[in-house]
Order: C-alpha cells, then sequence, then structure tokens
C-alpha cells in the first residue's frame, strides 16, 4: 500500500556509510610477504657496508676489511610518513530534497505487489517479473520521498528477499539475486553507470594487492558481492546497487595507499654475529609468538649476501630501539679467533709485539728466512781491515771469518728476540699478566713492520686500544752542546767553577764556597788533580749566562767543538771529538819468515759525551750523562815496551733532569801538564858537579779545563723538525762569502 505521507529512510546507505567510517579504523595487516619489490625498496641507499674512513686518526684503516670493537654497526634508516590509510575527503553538504509527496507502508505485504505498485502505478516504468521472485517484507515512512528515491527505496526491499533488478534496455527485469549476475552484468568502469538497478563494476588497484584488499572489503559487503579477484591483473570486480558500488569505491581509496611510504625501513650492518645467529634471537623478542606487546609491529628480513638485517615497522621509532637491541647482541656474536693485521707507523713491530706479548700471551717474531747454502757447507765472512776497524793486520793481512756463528752484526739482531722469548717466558712463571684467551697469539713481521694478532673480536678491542696509544710518533731531542777549554790563569786559577760562581754572585770571596744568589755546584763526582778540581755541573740561569759570556770573551777560553744532534726518546747519542789511536795488542812471529803479525785496537780519545734523554710529558728531559776526555801522551817519553802511547783518561757519570731549553754545565775536567826546560853553556854545562855554575833549570805548570754545555730542546712534532733544519739553513747561508 502506497500512502502520501512525507518521509524516507534509506537503510542500506545508511550501513554501509557506517562500514566505511570503520574501515577507516582498520590495523595494520598481521602478516608480511617478503615480496621482490618490498625488498628492492629496502635496500635502496644503504651503500657499503664498510666503515667509514675518519680523516681525522693519523692511523689508516686496515687494509682487510676486518671487524673494529669500536665500530658499531652500519645502519642506514628511511623513515616513513605514517599515512596507511587516505582520510576521506570532506564530503559536500547533502542537498535536502524536495516536492516528494510519496509515503511507503507496506504491512507484510508479497513482493510482486510491492513491485507492481511502485513500477507500475507510482513510476510508470516497464518491467518484467521472473519466476523464482517471491517473499514479503514490512516497510513504511515517516516523511514524504520523490520518485528517485521510491526506486531506490524498491531496490532496498528487494535485497532483503533475496532479489535484483537490472537494467535491459528501457526496461527492468526483477529476478532472483542468485540469476541477476550471470550471463545479464558486463564488468564496466566507474564512468557511464545506470542510475538504479543491479551492475558490476572493475575496481583497478594501484599499491595494495587484490586479495588484501579482498580481506578488507569482505567485512562491509553484502554476499556474493565479490565477482572477480585478479592478483595478476590486481584488479577487483564487485556488483551492487549504484549507492553499494559507491560505498565500495569509497573503502578501496581509504585503503589503497602507497603502503611502503608509510612503512619505515632499517637496514643493519652485522660486524661480529652472523644473520643465521642473529634471526632466532630478534624473533624471540619481537616476533608474533614473542608474547611482548611489540610482537608484529616489527618485521625481519635477513640479507645474507652483505651480513645485513632489514626491520620494516609502522613506527619510526621502534626501529632506534631495535638498533640498540642488534648493536648490543651483535657486540657478543661471532667471537671466534680472528686475525688481525695492524700496520705499525711509529715505532718497530717487534718492540711493540714485546711489549703486548709480557701482557696478553706469547708469540714469535716473524724474520725473513736466512739465506741457504748446500747440504755439507757453512756459511763465511770475509773482511778486510779500515782505518775504523776495531781489529786489522798488517798490509798483506786477512782476516777470515770462517765458523759456525753468524757475524756479529746478525748475532746483534737476534738477540732482541731471544730477550723478548726471555721475558715473555718470565712473565709467564711469575710477573703479572693478564691473560686474555688461550688462543691469543701476538707476532710482529719485520721486513713490513706489520703486527699480526689472532684474538678473538671482544679480545682484540682491548689490544687494538692499547696499540694505536702505544703506536704514536715518537717524541724527539735536539742537544746542543758546546765544548770549551779554558787556561786556568789569573783570576781563574783556583778552576771555573769559583770563577762563575763568583760573578753569578757578585761575590769578592776567595773561597770555592759559592756564594749568595750563586748556581754554584748542583752536584759533583770523579776526583781531580786537588780539592778544587773536582768535576761539577750546574744549571745555568740569567746569571751565569752573563759570566759564561764573558769568560769566552776573556782570551783565554777556546771553543773546542760545537755539535748538534737531534735524537730519537730514550735513544742513545754519542758525540766524539778527537782521534782514535791504534793500540798493538799482540806480534807473532810465524818463524818460518820475516813476516810479522799484529792484532790492533783502535781507542777513541778526544772528548766523547754519551747521551741518553728521556722525556717526560710535562716537557722535563731526563739525560744519563757520560763524559770521557782522553788524550795520548807523547810516545816518546810516554810509552810501553811495544811504543805504544800512554792514554790519560778523565770521565764522568751522571744523571740529570732539565727543562726543555734550559742549559746544564758540565765542568771541573781539570788537566795539568808540567814542563821542565834545561839551559846551559856548551860544553861547560855538561861537567858534573858544575852544572848549575854554567846552565839554569826552569819548571812550568799549564792547567787547563774542560767545560761542557748541554742544552736540550723536545721536539713534539714535524713543524718543529722542520724549523730546526731551517734553523741550521740560515746559519750555513750565514757563512757564504761576501761577494
Amino acid at each position: 500500500m502506497i500512502d502520501t505521507f512525507p518521509g524516507a529512510l534509506r537503510t542500506t546507505a545508511f550501513c554501509l556509510a557506517t562500514a566505511v567510517t570503520l574501515g577507516g579504523c582498520g590495523t595494520f595487516p598481521e602478516h608480511l610477504d617478503a615480496d621482490p619489490a618490498l625488498l628492492h625498496e629496502a635496500l635502496q641507499g644503504t651503500g657499503s657496508q664498510r666503515p667509514p674512513v675518519d680523516p681525522t686518526t693519523e692511523q689508516a684503516p686496515l687494509d682487510n676489511p676486518q671487524p673494529s670493537a669500536k665500530t658499531p654497526p652500519q645502519r642506514q634508516l628511511i623513515r616513513g610518513n605514517q599515512s596507511f590509510v587516505r582520510p576521506p575527503s570532506a564530503a559536500p553538504a547533502g542537498r535536502e530534497e524536495s516536492g516528494g509527496d510519496i509515503v511507503f507502508n507496506f504491512a507484510d505485504q508479497p513482493i510482486e505487489a510491492v513491485i507492481n505498485s511502485v513500477m507500475g502505478d507510482l513510476l510508470h516504468e516497464n518491467y518484467s517479473i521472473a519466476q523464482g521472485v517471491k517473499g514479503t517484507v514490512s516497510f513504511s515512512t515517516s516523511k514524504p520521498v520523490n520518485k528517485q528515491q521510491a526506486l531506490s527505496i524498491l531496490e532496498t526491499l528487494l535485497s532483503w528477499t533475496d532479489n535484483a533488478m537490472i537494467q535491459q534496455g528501457n526496461r527492468y527485469v526483477i529476478l532472483p539475486a542468485s540469476q541477476a549476475v550471470a550471463g545479464k552484468l558486463v564488468p564496466q568502469m566507474r564512468v557511464a553507470q545506470p542510475s538504479s538497478g543491479l551492475s558490476a563494476r572493475l575496481f583497478p588497484l594501484r599499491y595494495i594487492s587484490a586479495t588484501e584488499m579482498q580481506k578488507l572489503l569482505k567485512p562491509f559487503a553484502r554476499e556474493n558481492a565479490f565477482l572477480l579477484v585478479d592478483p595478476a591483473r590486481n584488479v577487483l570486480s564487485l556488483a551492487g546497487t549504484p549507492e553499494e558500488l559507491a560505498n565500495y569505491q569509497d573503502t578501496i581509496d581509504t585503503f589503497d595507499v602507497d603502503w611502503l611510504k608509510g612503512m619505515s625501513v632499517g637496514v643493519f650492518g652485522l660486524q661480529r654475529a652472523s644473520v643465521a645467529e642473529l634471526m632466532p634471537e630478534l624473533q624471540k623478542m619481537f616476533g608474533p609468538d614473542s608474547g611482548m606487546p611489540l610482537a608484529g609491529m616489527v618485521r625481519f628480513l635477513p640479507i645474507e649476501r652483505t651480513n645485513s638485517v632489514v626491520a620494516i615497522s609502522s613506527q619510526p621509532q621502534y626501529l632506534s630501539e631495535v638498533g640498540d637491541w642488534i648493536h648490543t647482541i651483535d657486540e657478543g656474536g661471532g667471537n671466534e679467533p680472528q686475525m688481525y693485521v695492524y700496520d705499525v707507523r711509529n715505532m718497530k713491530a717487534t718492540d711493540l709485539a714485546k711489549y703486548l706479548r709480557q701482557i696478553y700471551g706469547t708469540g714469535a717474531i716473524k724474520d725473513d728466512a736466512p739465506a741457504k747454502v748446500a747440504p755439507g757447507l757453512r756459511t763465511a765472512t770475509l773482511s778486510s781491515p779500515g782505518t775504523n776497524s776495531t781489529s786489522g793486520s798488517t798490509p798483506g793481512g786477512l782476516s777470515n771469518n770462517l765458523n759456525n756463528n753468524p757475524p756479529a752484526a746478525e748475532d746483534e739482531e737476534q738477540e732482541p728476540e731471544a730477550d723478548q722469548d726471555s721475558t715473555a717466558q718470565d712473565a709467564s712463571e711469575g710477573a703479572p699478566t693478564k691473560s686474555l684467551d688461550a688462543g691469543t697469539r701476538i707476532t710482529a713481521q719485520k721486513s713490513s713492520n706489520q703486527l699480526l694478532v689472532r684474538t678473538r673480536p671482544v679480545q682484540w678491542k682491548e689490544i687494538e686500544s692499547a696499540i694505536k696509544r702505544l703506536d704514536n710518533p715518537p717524541l724527539q731531542v735536539q742537544i746542543e752542546t758546546r765544548i770549551l777549554e779554558v787556561k786556568l790563569t789569573g783570576e781563574l786559577d783556583l778552576g771555573v767553577q769559583w770563577y762563575l760562581g763568583r760573578l753569578a754572585g757578585n761575590s769578592t770571596s776567595t773561597t770555592v764556597a759559592n756564594a749568595a744568589g750563586s748556581q754554584g755546584a748542583l752536584g759533583g763526582g770523579g776526583a781531580g788533580l786537588g780539592a778544587t778540581d773536582s768535576l761539577f755541573y750546574s744549571f745555568v740561569s740569567s746569571n751565569l749566562q752573563v759570566a759564561l759570556h764573558a769568560l769566552e770573551t776573556n782570551g783565554r777560553t777556546q771553543v773546542l767543538s760545537a755539535p748538534s744532534l737531534v735524537v730519537m726518546n730514550n735513544q742513545p747519542a754519542q758525540i766524539q771529538v778527537g782521534d782514535n789511536i791504534p793500540i798493538s795488542q799482540t806480534t807473532v812471529n810465524t818463524g818460518t819468515s820475516d813476516t810479522t803479525l799484529s792484532s790492533v785496537e783502535y781507542v777513541q780519545t778526544g772528548v766523547i759525551l754519551d747521551v741518553v734523554p728521556r722525556i717526560n710529558p710535562g716537557g722535563l728531559v731526563y739525560m744519563d750523562i757520560q763524559q770521557q776526555v782522553s788524550d795520548a801522551q807523547d810516545q816518546a817519553a810516554n810509552s810501553d815496551t811495544q811504543n805504544n802511547p800512554r792514554i790519560s783518561t778523565r770521565s764522568v757519570s751522571t744523571q740529570v733532569a732539565v727543562q726543555s731549553g734550559q742549559t746544564v754545565l758540565l765542568g771541573g775536567l781539570i788537566k795539568q801538564d808540567n814542563a821542565e826546560s834545561v839551559s846551559a853553556v856548551p860544553y861547560l854545562g855538561k861537567i858534573p858537579g858544575l852544572r848549575w855554575l854554567f846552565g839554569n833549570t826552569s819548571k812550568s805548570k799549564d792547567r787547563t779545563e774542560l767545560i761542557v754545555l748541554i742544552t736540550p730542546r723536545v721536539i713534539t712534532s714535524s713543524s718543529q723538525a722542520r724549523q730546526v733544519t731551517d734553523d741550521y739553513r740560515q746559519q750555513m747561508q750565514l757563512l757564504r762569502p761576501v761577494q
């Protein structure tokens, strides 16, 4: 029955609108397929897995790729926009339908009667009813509706009774819903759709797969709405009324978004652990079966080729936390012994290996293979005497070394290795050592100056830190010396020590004791000719600098030598000003001929200064000083049975601590020459008992003192070393003759 009471109810439209609203709140799908497209996009921009080179560090990275405990896993984060659904666009304000004067009031009416009333009596449309259409409905409106709304209401009533209406040409056909699609509907795109009646539409998808979209739409679509799900073409085909199809389209637009842009991807390179070992641990913490609140929020893909893990999550902040977990697990993973090669730059690899072996373990020093000879033979060394050699022979002689022992130079090369082995053995027997692992081996390659360490990655972290701390550029010391010889006459008769003390302290005392304000002798040693001839050393202050300058300009001082040299920290340096005097040791007559074989040793004479500097980090220089002054006497008066000259020696050994740039003075090396001369009348002066009447005998005493001024300067950088060279070059330029 049709009444003219105003009112309308669009039940189907209301239900589908509610479905679309709820669809916007859909959750992230729990299952994630590792499809190739996802993997390709996840790996974009990961770059090289090698750790970057730090330009600020002096030590270059190792040539062979190896893990470093100080370098965290290489990570690359790609943050998504967290947009997984498209927000619905603002719907236009619905305009109120006007001119409606139709009111429905059906009470338990057959569906055929309702069709006749609406299609024939009200709308005057051509229609036909197929066999099988049946059912009863009850429906009423509270407000009047127009004719277009009446047609939509009829489609709703037909759907309640499992019937459908389709448009064929200029007429409508009402038939059971199960017979409405097959052979009667053709899927169309969104354009050119009929205004009423059941129809089919194709929905092409861009970002989401057809299978996943079917899962999302199924709760909101009516039964038998899905006509086709085509994953190959990635399209959906659905059937429904125009209102239903419009709701389906809105739902698809909501979920068909660029899902990868919303997801955040992290690529984490592993340094120690392998992907196969790490994946089970990650699944226990973040997998669907972990039982944690974050279960399923992070997906992991193993990349075995690069030993990396790809993590995918909808929340970017989760990836940062996951990266920290991976780093923590990776620190303790893959802890099998590995070989590490370190290029030592600033010291000998053998010395560095010796220090490390005393602490961490033992190992051998890899040296170059010795030369081999034919079986049954042995090595031999032939040497000819030279003017500066420590052993010699008469002209025509030949010194042979035909024994099983290697030359002395090679023996010296082997001694450090023996010392290292003994030191390591002592350390293992009782010295306090830190044993990291029984498999830790430390050795050195002399030819390439490389350090080889086989240990576990966790232990390598500590060893590498110690190596880099020790392998620093060595400090150097520039040692400037001035060797002066002073004639002890006049006011210098009591020695340079007394003279400098009196000048520096402004004292007129004639005693040897230092006056107030004098630097004086801060240390002494050795023995001289008298009480005032003892060896002494003093630090030169500004007052003593003036006194020394006056001493050098009074005409009684001669500068014997002013050598300068640069020596590395804790390395010996020697300065010698003098000659090598040959001393005959033995003489052998062969007996069969007049040939005589002699063994000669050359003895160094003159001024010999041995210094070993040790630099304190604060700039204080400790010096072990050994000074020796020796000279050969006249062979005619002072010689032995083999006519070897007598050598007089004065030496001193001391240790001082000097600030860089400060001068220390070594003195007290006094020498006294006694001379006697006789003058007489010829012939008469030789008469015994009358020599004193016709002749005169005079005696003279010549006393000289040798003082040495030593100034160490610490060189801490290459620029300072270059400055020292430039200073010498400028001084040499001043010696050029003026043209």
